[in-house]
């Protein structure tokens, strides 16, 4: 089954066992609070999702206020059963990203390459 939303700055959609979002330049994390996350709420509780893979195309560096919902995420997928979570940035977000989030026991995996992410977290 596949499901697919989008919002203010992002998108999402549910294909064999992993959601994938996408976080689009120009996005403001109000959007993602007041939007995108009761979306992501509401996801977890109506599908059995196994990974997920959050690709990163935002403008602007990551901030404090940012890295708590990344974190909040991270813990609220933990409790829903996920096991895998990819992340796809560019380089210097990557690194930044690897260095300050902590996911729990989820397994995690920062990359450049979508296809790479996404085969990852439906197969573990």
């Amino acid at each position: 089954m596949s499901e697919k939303q989008r919002g203010d700055g992002w998108t999402v959609e549910i294909d064999d066992g992993v959601m994938i979002w996408e976080f689009l330049p120009g996005m403001e994390l109000s959007a993602f609070r007041e939007d995108a996350y009761p979306v992501y709420e509401d996801l977890l509780d109506q599908y059995n999702v196994d990974g997920m893979v959050t690709v990163v195309k935002l403008d602007d560096a990551f901030n404090e206020q940012v890295f708590e919902v990344w974190e909040k995420s991270a813990q609220r997928a933990e409790q829903a059963g996920i096991e895998r979570w990819a992340v796809v940035a560019d380089g210097i977000k990557a690194l930044s990203l690897r260095g300050k989030v902590e996911t729990g026991g989820l397994d995690t995996l920062t990359t450049e390459d979508r296809t790479e992410a996404v085969e990852w977290a439906r197969d573990g």
